[in-house]
């Protein structure tokens, strides 16, 4: 074994070793010496987490507000196997190692849900994190309980209900390295014996820690604002239910963007008018990226008891838009500055469900979903004018541009059940399934525009696009698509405090169609033709765990081997263009361990950790990186390979300490560290793009009253300032215009140090 990962594994076995968490930070005491209770809806009940025999980890909303967590992005630097990014057009959910690309047309492969709505849009996993009970992350196919496209595992987002007394609550957060300020006010209680109601509001503005030296500003530049409202209800005839209305308005202006490492002759061409800078300063230079974001959000949960079952309704519509402003070049140069795309997206669902209660010899859940969608989608990239002064074939592009739209039109229609039999009193097994019947249809457009100030005849111009895969088209096609995906599982008691697990689910994704593609996929007017529409993915996964509880102590362990057929891959074909391909198959298997235990009265000991072995089964169509010599094909062979952002080890601990001071006051401390082995950034899995490994030091220092009524806290994130490469690619044109002689890369970059401080008050 090497020096190197003989250190990375000791790391690692010592956060194995420091007795690992379910959360992202040990939880409020309960009592002297006890852990308090963590209660999960994760199959549509709530029972404690350690009674749920799926590999799942927890953040409560308080954890969430300690630290300072503003997004599901931050949040999965401390939880194993999840990876969240931020790319030039998309934003990916992984969990072990799957995630989709970027394509609009793609359903994500983590189904994020809140409060038992989906949310399957990409540009979603954005929303901030405001006044939560907590964040359950499962990993894993989740396709009984959580339906279509849970393929690699499901994140729920639950949030707070209303009181039953009356409070009122104010949170501030001033952050000083970025000129951050973050207010939070909730309003809650009955409004009579049979009512009760929650307002929240939200506002969070930040100057941003990157200096765009082009357009002289901070970026990246944030505003979020949100409102939330809930009306919870208990009738005389034993109705409940809740109705939740909420906005959020979101938007950004730049991102943490940097280009670096030349190759060849990049600098010598790149140079004079067109030169780039290429050094880590965190200083950028670009025309311009602004993304304005709005989200809208109705819910209505009724339950109703029937016989001694539960009969739940939940109606929810989701109504998202954003618009963005991209220099798609990534440089100071004009020549794809002002692209521009839109996405609107209309959801309409409805799930009727049956719930028996637990504890007997037969305890069910079953039930029928339906959901109707609407996305529509345009994409504009604009060939700036500086092309008119290159030399030909590049002339032609001067003042051009291609014109995507896109309309998609979607209805799903789903059935499950999930029945757990009590063989004896220390065994129970498990089996659900669930059918889904979706049909979809959709149309794409491509429109080839010239501007006031193009040069070149109207025939050059078509060839000259022609030349690079993209031509003028028009598309249209429907289908229906029916799956049925089982599970089993067995949970063996074998004793009060231990339990053993193993489990077999199969999962799917929904197929689609290719929002990005620039050319037919039966043109033979281009060299390499688009795409059009693809296939469902498919997941088989066998996981086995165990999991030890006591009051002062709870420990999990899985293991987990799941192998992934017709993944839905975008393709790069070697100019400006990615087509959607199910080109691949994969295999990941590994160890997810996590744990947490009372130490004393006053300190809590947490952490978790994961092995992720990925490897790529059959792949033979992936793009190629810059030197790399293609095959017969034209593309390069993955098989065998191990896929992007999929770092091996992954882990954290935190120590937690909170005691009196006096009868009116509490000192509470906390530390945390997280953990990446090292990882390829590049989606064609090339080295340059790499990220060494890391560890990221958080602090938190707090004085309260101990009943909670206010709190002061410092709190301290990435204190070791570590420079994380979130995702990275080569500059586009930059071959092209180079002739193949250089390179550079881009790449987004994970925020440095911040040091804030807090305040919250309630009365």
């Amino acid at each position: 074994m090497s020096r190197a990962n003989f250190k990375l594994n000791a790391r690692v076995g010592a956060v194995v070793a420091a007795v690992l968490a379910a959360s992202l930070h040990g939880p409020v005491v309960k009592a002297a010496g006890e852990l308090e209770e963590i209660v999960v809806t994760a199959q549509k009940r709530a029972e404690s987490v350690a009674d749920v025999p799926i590999s799942i980890s927890v953040v409560t909303g308080t954890q969430l507000t300690s630290y300072g967590i503003n997004n599901l992005e931050q949040l999965a630097y401390s939880v194993p196997n999840l990876k969240i990014t931020q790319t030039a057009l998309a934003n990916r959910i992984a969990i072990r190692g799957i995630a989709s690309g970027d394509n609009k047309g793609f359903e994500q492969s983590v189904a994020m849900f809140v409060d038992g709505i989906y949310y399957g849009r990409d540009q979603l996993v954005r929303l901030p994190l405001v006044d939560l009970a907590r964040v359950e992350v499962l990993r894993g196919p989740q396709p009984t309980l959580f339906g279509k496209n849970a393929i690699a595992g499901a994140i729920s987002v639950v949030t707070q209900r209303p009181s039953k007394e009356f409070e009122t609550s104010v949170d501030g957060l001033h952050e000083f390295e970025h000129n951050e300020t973050k207010f939070t006010g909730v309003l809650s209680g009955p409004l009579s014996d049979a009512v009760g109601a929650r307002l929240v509001v939200n506002y969070r503005d930040i100057a941003g820690w990157m200096t765009n030296t082009t357009m002289n500003r901070k970026e990246p530049s944030t505003k979020e604002g949100y409102i939330r409202g809930i009306l919870d209800f208990n009738g005389n005839n034993a109705l409940t239910g809740d109705l939740k209305i909420e906005y959020a308005d979101f938007k950004i202006k730049g991102q943490s963007r940097e280009v670096f490492n030349p190759i060849g002759t990049y600098s010598s061409v790149f140079t004079g008018p067109l030169a780039v800078e290429t050094n880590l300063d965190y200083r950028r230079q670009d025309n311009g990226y602004d993304s304005r974001n709005h989200v809208s959000n109705a819910v209505l949960t009724l339950n109703y008891p029937v016989a001694e079952n539960t009969l739940t309704s939940v109606t929810g519509y989701l109504d998202y838009g954003v618009k963005e402003i991209i220099d798609v070049d990534f440089s100071p140069v004009s020549l794809l500055d002002g692209t521009n795309q839109q996405e609107d997206y209309r959801q309409l669902s409805q799930e009727l469900r049956l719930t028996s209660p637990t504890g007997g010899a037969f305890n069910y859940i079953a039930g029928a979903y339906y959901q109707k969608t609407d996305l529509d989608v345009s994409d504009h990239t604009l060939f700036n004018k500086t092309f008119l002064g290159f030399g030909p074939p590049f002339n032609a592009l001067g003042d051009t541009s291609n014109d995507r739209t896109f309309a998609q039109s979607s209805k799903l229609w789903s059935a499950f059940a999930q029945g757990e039999f009590a063989v004896s009193d220390k065994l129970r097994v498990t089996i659900g399934a669930r059918y889904n019947n979706e049909s979809k249809s959709g149309n794409r457009n491509l429109v080839i525009g010239r501007g006031p100030l193009s040069t070149a005849a109207a025939p050059v111009v078509i060839g000259t696009f022609r030349a690079l895969n993209i031509e003028a088209h028009s598309i249209a096609g429907n289908f229906t698509e029916g799956v049925f995906n089982p599970m089993a599982n067995v949970k063996f008691n074998v004793t009060d405090h231990v339990m053993l697990y193993a489990t077999y689910a199969r999962g799917s994704k929904a197929g689609g169609f290719d929002i990005r593609s620039n050319s037919l996929p039966t043109s033979t007017t281009v060299a390499k033709p688009g795409a059009f529409q693809f296939e469902a993915e498919k997941a088989d996964n066998v996981e086995a765990g165990i999991r030890f509880n006591r009051s002062d102590l709870s420990l999990h362990l899985s293991v987990y081997n799941t192998k992934y057929k017709n993944l839905q891959t975008n393709v790069f074909d070697g100019t400006l263009n990615f087509n959607v391909r199910n080109a691949a198959s994969a295999t990941t298997k590994g160890v997810e361990a996590d744990g947490r235990i009372k130490l004393g009265e006053y300190w809590t000991l947490s952490g978790s950790a994961a092995y992720l072995d990925f490897n790529f089964d059959d792949f033979k169509n992936g793009q190629c990186y810059y030197q790399q010599v293609p095959g017969a094909n034209g593309f390069c062979d993955y098989s065998g390979k191990r896929n992007a952002l999929t770092p091996e080890w992954t882990g954290n601990v935190a120590l937690d300490y909170r005691m009196p001071l006096s009868s009116s006051l509490t000192f509470g401390f906390g530390l945390n560290v997280d953990y990446s082995s090292s990882f390829i950034v590049a989606a064609n899995l090339d080295p340059r793009m790499f990220q060494p490994s890391f560890e990221k030091y958080g602090a938190r220092l707090s004085v309260g009253a101990p009943d909670g009524r206010w709190e002061v806290s410092l709190i301290g994130r990435n204190l070791s300032d570590e420079r994380i490469l979130q995702t990275a690619s080569t500059m586009p044109l930059a071959t092209t215009i180079t002739k193949n002689t250089g390179v550079a890369y881009n790449g987004i970059f994970d925020r440095p140090r911040t040091i804030a401080l807090t305040a919250s008050l309630k009365f």
